[in-house]
């Protein structure tokens, strides 16, 4: 679901395509699905968008992460 948020904000450059999909999650996604992705932020699957990947470090270094 991450790939197809990514999607979405892949017209923006990077860094802020990357924020935006970070910040879509952080609003809409429950905190299981969170804590999901940011299981997969250290080893991601090689379909993982790279939007999604950066999203998914962005909010673990916010600590929005999983909570």
């Amino acid at each position: 679901m991450a790939n197809d948020i990514a999607i979405q904000f892949a017209h923006l450059p990077s860094r802020q395509a990357a924020r935006e999909v970070a910040n879509h999650i952080k609003m809409f996604w429950d905190p299981r699905m969170r804590a999901e992705l940011d299981g997969l932020a250290d080893s991601p699957p090689q379909d993982m968008d790279p939007l999604a990947l950066e999203a998914a470090r962005l909010l673990r270094s916010a600590g929005a992460g999983a909570g």
